[in-house]
């Protein structure tokens, strides 16, 4: 049986039952507080949290850890193989805590990631997540978002699936230098990782491919809701170029406000553009470092952004049975729109997908004048 430790975030982090954490109750917030553990008596502790993970990992002779390593191996690995788990609480996150995994076997160290549903929103999510990923890794097995290899809903919802190892989290930050924005990769380094222009483009062409990809014309079904301040997209940085993939998927469902698929090619293309702009705007919110004021990507983004549209387009509309020219059909179909044509269907996104009050809504109304522009300049230009 292989030997458990446990950590809160790096390996000169361990924790245990005589840490002054062990009993006190997770925060369920990102940046919260840790409270007391007089304080709330029916809350999850940092000792529950690792007793619940580690007997997951080893329920039933370890089974969903062999299968994982089975699959990423490619070969059958017995439990006799497995040699010692190390356990890192990661995050406190608004929906899970994930704990990442290091799974020792024989000679070779696999990365998997537990992710626990401590939050009330958490718990209403994980298991549509759960759906949403087997279905999508089926349907689209291009190695973009995490495998659940198994889920568990007591006593505390959890499931297991990949880590994906030299990819981190990213979040548009101040330069230092001039205040201008950038992309910084939270890698751990001592000094800060920022992208350079090129490596930006990468990373927001992938991430709108990826979106666009797992997007149905037939039904509307797309990944929704995802937020850079969350932390969805991880980034690896290779040389001068940047690859991404999608971390969590909490749902994949119709559009906001859909009753049923599009009748028609016409109902069909509006909803493309629906999502398109849905998808453009959100691309460029985030939050400064990934905690303070909520920021606005440069316009330098929406040139990658559109063409990883159009990258992800071709691919979901190759594999809804369309001809190749759909990219072409819907170009043309966007530019016949005028201005106000774009504006008002841009409302009534935003009518749809944010919430009017909202910081996210204010932010996205002093931009979208510009932010419309140039999408129908780029798009115009690739007629």
């Amino acid at each position: 049986m292989p030997t458990t430790a446990f950590f809160l975030a790096t390996p000169d982090d361990p924790i245990s039952r005589d840490h002054a954490l062990w009993n006190d109750p997770l925060p369920e917030r990102p940046s919260g507080p840790s409270r007391r553990s007089g304080e709330d008596a029916g809350a999850i502790t940092y000792g529950d949290y690792f007793t619940a993970v580690s007997d997951f990992c080893a329920a039933n002779g370890w089974h969903a850890i062999i299968a994982a390593a089975s699959a990423k191996l490619a070969r059958p690995v017995s439990e006799a193989e497995l040699t010692h788990l190390s356990v890192f609480l990661e995050k406190h996150g608004a929906f899970y805590h994930p704990a990442r995994l290091r799974v020792d076997i024989a000679d070779q160290t696999l990365a998997l990631v537990v992710n626990v549903a401590v939050s009330e929103a958490g718990r209403q999510t994980l298991p549509d997540e759960v759906h949403a990923l087997k279905r999508l890794n089926t349907q689209r097995p291009f190695g973009w978002l995490p495998t659940v290899y198994d889920a568990v809903s007591e006593p505390v919802p959890m499931f297991l699936g990949d880590w994906f190892d030299g990819f981190h989290e990213f979040h548009l930050t101040r330069q230092t230098d001039n205040g201008g924005l950038a992309i910084v990769v939270w890698d751990g380094a001592d000094t800060r990782r920022l992208l350079s222009q090129s490596q930006a483009a990468d990373l927001y062409r992938n991430a709108a491919m990826i979106l666009t990809a797992c997007y149905d014309p037939l039904t509307t079904g797309q990944v929704f809701p995802w937020h850079h301040a969350a932390g969805d997209f991880v980034v690896r940085i290779d040389g001068d170029k940047a690859a991404a993939k999608l971390i969590t998927v909490r749902n994949h469902a119709p559009m906001i406000g859909s009753t049923r698929a599009p009748e028609n090619e016409r109902a069909l293309l509006d909803s493309l553009v629906d999502f398109f702009l849905q998808m453009s705007m959100r691309m460029r919110l985030d939050r400064l470092d990934g905690v303070a004021d909520l920021a606005w990507a440069p316009a330098g983004c929406l040139a990658p952004v559109s063409d990883g549209f159009f990258q992800g387009l071709d691919l979901t509309g190759r594999l809804s049975g369309f001809p190749e020219s759909f990219p072409s059909i819907f170009r043309q179909y966007f530019n016949r729109h005028d201005a106000a044509g774009v504006a008002d269907r841009a409302q009534r996104v935003l009518e749809a997908f944010f919430d009017g009050r909202s910081e996210e809504r204010q932010v996205i109304d002093r931009h979208l004048e510009c932010h419309l522009d140039g999408i129908r300049r780029i798009l115009a230009r690739r007629e």
